[in-house]
């Protein structure tokens, strides 16, 4: 008989590897996946696992991953087809009424209404801001002290364009970073854990219905005090098919913004000075050729995609990799391990800024790619060009302290000096 919590595997895993492949208790994953992610990629590509409350089938190849994402008639992204209760507690499912878990018609809508409101005009609206934030940092950033890159610099400058986007005040960055953090810790738990801390789960469900509030309170006061220029407000107003989204839509809408575009995009700044440190040969040519930075900064989404994996639920049995996964089954899609399948990117592990095609699936693919795409580019290749021309070096002044889900890659403190030129 299994023990309780023990995982479970079929197939013909290699050596060990079945040990460290948990994103929520396994230490050696949480250090470095990698290994274990490249491991089960090349045998067996889908792995069946049951360390949790349900059972799941883990999609890791490039080709398989980029056929569950371009194939949602098959591979559903709605989250109302997962069991209810203690695990939608656990998951935090009522927080993502939106275009993540949205379907057929309701998807387009929403889409629509998206891409008519993320304009590339709109988002070029916000580059002086970010200029402006990324010189304050830089300035504080060089004055030759030791700070934490993570809360100091990166949070600070993509809090900032977020809250100016959604129109909120910068006041509120440090609560806003507290309920990001305690959402990013229970997302997937009941994927990975054979049994929900009930202290975890409450926390996560007070966290959800504070910035359910919050967001509540702020719409309200925009109705009373409307202001063009921000989301909430182009949300509010915009229609498709003669509709606007209701409240329970803009509410999750901006949440879903919130959360994706404060913790990734602070994630992708932090990763890219981190490889960086990694590879001092490409670090120093990127210095010299600071034109490269576009090309850096899609290496680092390749490499170090802030959201690891994503789930899917399977509307028929289907077959992938030799893998038959039941109508119903519970779909987790490894973004980063097929950004590193040697059968697509040559030298997979090496940092090359100017790799030549560079088609990762850092953002997604298909209906869901990831709408705020063009602002993390935008913030992070505006930072990362300003550290490549103003710094001559930099030093990881201590270890990393890792988040405690490996299902993001995430640092949540990075000590470092800045070295000007």
């Amino acid at each position: 008989m299994r023990p309780l919590g023990a995982p479970r595997f079929s197939g013909n895993l290699p050596s060990m590897m079945h040990l460290d492949f948990n994103a929520m208790t396994s230490p050696t994953f949480r250090q470095n996946p990698y290994p274990v992610l490249a491991a089960l990629q090349a045998n067996p590509g889908v792995v069946h696992l049951s360390p949790g409350l349900v059972e799941s089938w883990h999609i890791l190849r490039y080709d398989d991953v980029r056929h569950v994402l371009l194939t949602p008639e098959v591979f559903s992204s709605n989250r109302a087809l997962q069991a209810q209760g203690d695990f939608a507690d656990a998951n935090l499912g009522f927080l993502f009424n939106n275009m993540i878990s949205a379907t057929g018609d309701r998807h387009r809508r929403l889409r629509m209404i998206g891409n008519r409101v993320f304009m590339p005009k709109f988002i070029e609206s916000f580059r002086p801001a970010v200029e402006t934030v990324v010189e304050e940092r830089m300035e504080m950033a060089l004055s030759g002290e030791e700070f934490d890159l993570v809360e100091d610099f990166a949070a600070r400058i993509t809090v900032a364009m977020i809250t100016a986007i959604l129109g909120l005040p910068l006041a509120d960055m440090e609560q806003i970073r507290r309920w990001t953090a305690v959402l990013g810790d229970n997302s997937g738990a009941s994927t990975w854990l054979s049994e929900i801390d009930p202290s975890m789960a409450r926390r996560g469900r007070e966290t959800g219905e504070e910035l359910t509030a919050y967001f509540k309170d702020h719409l309200e006061h925009r109705r009373k005090h409307p202001r063009e220029g921000d989301l909430i407000s182009a949300f509010s107003s915009v229609e498709v098919d003669g509709q606007k989204l209701s409240e329970g839509e803009v509410l999750s809408m901006a949440m879903l913004l919130l959360l994706a575009g404060n913790e990734t995009t602070t994630n992708l700044i932090t990763n890219f000075v981190r490889l960086l440190d990694a590879f001092p040969d490409q670090a120093a040519r990127l210095r010299a050729y600071p034109d490269m930075t576009q090309g850096a900064v899609e290496e680092t989404i390749r490499m170090r995609n802030s959201i690891r994996n994503i789930d899917r639920f399977a509307l028929e049995e289907t077959t992938l990799s030799g893998v038959t996964i039941p109508k119903g089954g519970l779909v987790v899609v490894w973004l980063t391990a097929a950004n590193r399948d040697p059968g697509q990117f040559d030298a997979p592990d090496d940092f090359r800024p100017d790799r030549t095609p560079n088609r990762h699936l850092g953002f997604g693919q298909g209906l869901h790619l990831c709408l705020g795409a063009p602002l993390a580019r935008m913030e992070t290749q505006i930072a990362a060009r300003a550290i490549l021309e103003r710094t001559r070096a930099i030093d990881l002044t201590q270890p990393a302290e890792l988040g405690i889900n490996a299902n993001f890659d995430n640092v949540i403190r990075q000590m470092v000096r800045f070295h000007a030129k």
